[in-house]
């Protein structure tokens, strides 16, 4: 790849734009919740394997602006549109330019500039898929055990790599036999085996938060409904964009060609089988736009085997402007006055995000005062935390997701204390009042925008063990019988006298 090829063009500039949103857009709160993780590391996190908090945990080490932090999820894709051109580059070069230059100017990659669980995941489920490419190559035996370690590390990312794993053994069980290949499918698993270890081990010490989590507590309200197959289907339409779907019809005839060669087999399994087992899931569940994006970047590969130059030039043609229009939009958003959202459900939000340092001002006096620093959800705590320097607790029942502070605060070393929660909403001191001998509240305004202190004396521990730690032991921490399990730590600290 020549140093001013068109390629070179395309990874600078895309990712001189990634570098500039990373720096325009103020820090989410998933990405604020996944910092905490970052100052407290560990094998594993309430929501999700460790590899994001990982990765936070070495940005730290360069600083805590949010353009530091988000480097993983902006050098991501240079790597992977490097490792696009790479894997197509031996059937043709222009062919794997473009595929490459398509995949980068994408919307799925220029505004993925947030650093998420899935970052690690799409990173790593790609260099194992590489990995993959060149041991059916090579027929070498370490190549397929890096492919294992990186799948490894993609399983220790999020559990989407699960989706990895069964296309690969798709792909083993409809291929061509041989015994080195048999004996590389199998050193493939060996070699991801103590990464899952690991995380079955922090889930038996630890509750099987992960297992709770993501099996059953936030999927107790899912039913099967036609309208989430139909968002489902709508996104990949969107995520595709019309100039490939129609190139891929019109090519149809190619597909039975080219899935004669194992290597695109291989990327067509990687991309079709999850997409499908998603789309069974849609059936009953809302599947997240982000779920897919680490299995698309094996599209582009079978995009750039599959299609003509000039069908990719097309292609890529489309989606300039495709994404110059996305980008127009956030412009258009980004100059608008933040008042200009007044009278929508973002306003408070919006205000709370870009102007925290303006609320973090306020609090300290209060924590010169020994007041306990807290929220009443995740959101609010993960980003003030992030702008404060200083870990606040939730105080309540929360949500389903991310009770990682159910790990971080101890309500008993908290009796009679006093405690300020930071509320974005008009509060009922009634649902205060139980847990202290005095409330209070104090109000003030940013653009606009009330936002409220509730100010709580002398913390009743006792109280607030039966009327909300209980409640959250039954809801969150009902272990399943036949689960094994260590003593869980909600019970040990709260209710030692439930621990066996």
């Amino acid at each position: 790849m020549k140093l001013m090829s068109p390629l070179a063009m395309v990874l600078l500039v895309t990712l001189a734009i990634k570098f500039y949103l990373a720096w325009l857009i103020p820090l989410s709160g998933d990405e604020a919740y996944f910092v905490v993780w970052a100052h407290h590391p560990d094998f594993g996190y309430y929501d999700h394997p460790p590899m994001a908090g990982w990765f936070l945990q070495l940005m730290l080490c360069l600083g805590n602006s949010e353009v530091v932090l988000r480097l993983p999820a902006i050098l991501l894709s240079t790597l992977i549109g490097i490792g696009i051109y790479r894997l197509i580059r031996p059937f043709d070069e222009t062919r794997a330019q473009l595929a490459a230059m398509l995949y980068l100017v994408s919307p799925l990659n220029v505004l993925n500039v947030l650093v998420t669980t899935d970052t690690p995941l799409i990173l790593f489920a790609f260099l194992s898929a590489w990995a993959l490419s060149r041991a059916l190559q090579k027929n070498s035996l370490r190549w397929y055990g890096l492919a294992g370690a990186l799948f490894g590390m993609a399983f220790l990312s999020k559990y989407f790599a699960v989706l990895l794993g069964l296309a690969y053994l798709a792909y083993f069980v409809f291929s061509a036999k041989s015994l080195q290949k048999t004996k590389g499918f199998a050193l493939l698993y060996l070699a991801a085996l103590p990464f899952a270890l690991v995380n079955l081990y922090w889930n038996y010490t630890h509750c099987w938060d992960n297992i709770l989590f993501n099996l059953y507590n936030r999927n107790e309200n899912e039913h099967f409904s036609p309208d989430k197959i139909a968002t489902f289907l709508a996104v990949q339409l969107y995520l595709m964009t019309p100039p490939v779907i129609y190139y891929v019809f019109k090519h149809r005839a190619q597909w039975r060609l080219t899935f004669s060669h194992p290597e695109f087999r291989l990327f067509a399994w990687l991309f079709c089988l999850p997409l499908t087992l998603l789309a069974l899931l849609s059936l009953k569940r809302d599947i997240g736009l982000h779920w897919v994006l680490a299995f698309y970047p094996f599209l582009y590969v079978m995009l750039g085997m599959m299609l003509s130059g000039q069908a990719l030039r097309s292609t890529f043609k489309f989606t300039l402007w495709f994404t110059g229009a996305h980008l127009a939009v956030v412009a258009v958003i980004a100059l608008m006055p933040m008042e200009s959202w007044k009278g929508t459900n973002l306003y408070d939000g919006i205000v709370f995000m870009f102007r925290n340092d303006e609320i973090v001002d306020k609090v300290r006096p209060y924590e010169q005062q020994g007041f306990v620093l807290s929220s009443d959800g995740y959101t609010s705590a993960a980003i003030i935390s992030y702008h404060y320097g200083k870990n606040f607790s939730v105080f309540g029942s929360g949500s389903t997701f991310a009770r990682q502070d159910d790990m971080l605060t101890d309500f008993r070393q908290l009796n009679g204390r006093n405690v300020l929660v930071i509320i974005k909403s008009a509060p009922d001191l009634a649902l205060y009042a139980p847990y202290f001998s005095r409330v209070e509240v104090v109000t003030f305004e940013l653009r606009g925008v009330p936002f409220y202190f509730v100010l709580g004396y002398d913390f009743d521990y006792r109280a607030y063990k039966e009327k909300i730690l209980r409640p959250i032991l039954s809801r969150h921490y009902k272990i399943p019988a036949f689960l094994p399990h260590a003593p869980c730590y909600f019970c040990e600290k709260y209710f030692p006298e439930q621990v066996n």
